[in-house]
């Protein structure tokens, strides 16, 4: 069964995540808050919330989300908004909550994106062809939702939440021509904005040859492929990282793969590669049967972003990407980031189970008749 296996392969990322958190966190934990075990205890109980929001999606109808689609895009974009505020924000990106907890709304701005963009493609059908009304109404949604995240400095989500809108407008049936002015128009402004920002560009000049960065931007590159290297192909052993000893910044959060690499080895992180290829593997089966086309979409776009995120941060820790702020699904630390990574499997999980064998050419947009005529759900265009 599907949901039985795509269980089992989120569980397995869970497990590896809890055990290097454990790992990797420890001298720090133990250095800044004279508790070892401070960190990852966090990490159990937002892991335990997560399981819990994975258990609560997976038993609520999908198709409620076509109802509650801009409440849930205006919701988690005044969250990310209220950061903006000194007072109420740790660090920019953080809200505060009671206790040592906090919360991170661009991560739930993901979801919502997802979400909203599903439910305008079925909405606006054929007429997602037009740019003036397929295109560029969430153009300007995601321009909003990119400058909150410029203003928390953090690119990397910015263009998280890019990556998100353009590929599920592709899917969706946005013309390919719109899709690429869209991108001609952007790489130059990404590009200036780069340029114009010190430690961005100092980032990409760092990424070219980190060495002549060695003790500035390109410490951190040079730290995790130093980790992976040293780590060979069986590993130094559980637990036996050096780099984590102050070394890597970052090796429970952004970082963790490097560790990964290091004390498991070529095999270890080999390994966790193949639980990302096999979830995203599953997530494209349940999105090609799907039993209409707003439940394609949604597992579509869930499934994409949760891949993007971990190529991403591979990339980074690899050296095949410039340096950036993004975790690894399931694995990093950071509770907000690992509950609605568990959410968005939680709705994976109900779409399967109302799902039904279907040709795959439907997620590309090439088939748009429903597969449940009958339901006010199904077809290319649902009004409220």
């Amino acid at each position: 069964m599907g949901r039985s296996r795509l269980i089992a392969v989120v569980l397995a990322l869970a497990l590896v995540g809890v055990v290097m958190v454990a790992s990797a966190s420890l001298p720090i934990a133990t250095l800044r808050y004279e508790r070892p075990s401070y960190l990852l205890v966090k990490h159990v109980v937002a892991l335990a919330l997560g399981l819990v929001a994975l258990w609560g999606c997976s038993k609520i109808d999908y198709h409620v989300f076509l109802k509650i689609d801009h409440i849930l895009l205006l919701t988690t974009l005044g969250l990310a908004l209220l950061t903006l505020i000194p007072g109420l924000s740790v660090r920019g990106s953080w809200l505060r909550l009671p206790g040592p907890f906090q919360l991170q709304p661009t991560e739930f701005v993901k979801f919502a994106l997802i979400v909203a963009s599903a439910a305008f493609a079925i909405r606006k059908g054929e007429l997602i062809k037009e740019f003036s009304q397929g295109v560029l109404p969430m153009l300007v949604v995601t321009t909003i939702a990119v400058l909150i995240a410029l203003k928390q400095s953090d690119f990397a989500m910015a263009m998280i939440f890019l990556l998100i809108v353009l590929y599920m407008l592709f899917i969706g049936g946005a013309r390919l021509s719109h899709l690429c002015g869209v991108l001609c128009a952007v790489i130059p402004a990404l590009a200036l904005l780069l340029i114009t920002t010190p430690y961005r560009f100092s980032r990409i000049l760092a990424f070219l040859d980190p060495f002549q960065y060695s003790t500035t931007e390109g410490y951190q590159l040079i730290q995790s492929l130093t980790a992976l290297g040293s780590g060979g192909i069986f590993g130094r052993g559980l637990g036996e990282s050096r780099a984590k000893l102050l070394f890597l910044p970052e090796p429970y959060n952004d970082f963790i793969f490097a560790i990964i690499g290091e004390e498991l080895g070529l095999i270890g992180g080999l390994f966790v590669i193949g639980l990302f290829a096999y979830l995203a593997w599953e997530g494209y089966v349940i999105a090609s049967r799907a039993p209409d086309r707003f439940g394609t979409l949604l597992a579509s776009g869930i499934t994409f972003t949760l891949a993007a995120q971990a190529a991403i941060n591979i990339g980074v820790a690899t050296g095949l990407l410039p340096v950036t702020g993004l975790t690894l699904p399931f694995i990093s630390y950071g509770g907000s980031s690992l509950m609605i990574s568990c959410a968005m499997v939680g709705t994976l999980l109900n779409i399967a189970q109302r799902g039904s064998h279907e040709d795959i050419s439907r997620l590309w947009g090439r088939d748009r008749r429903p597969s449940l005529p009958r339901s006010r759900y199904a077809g290319g265009v649902t009004a409220r």
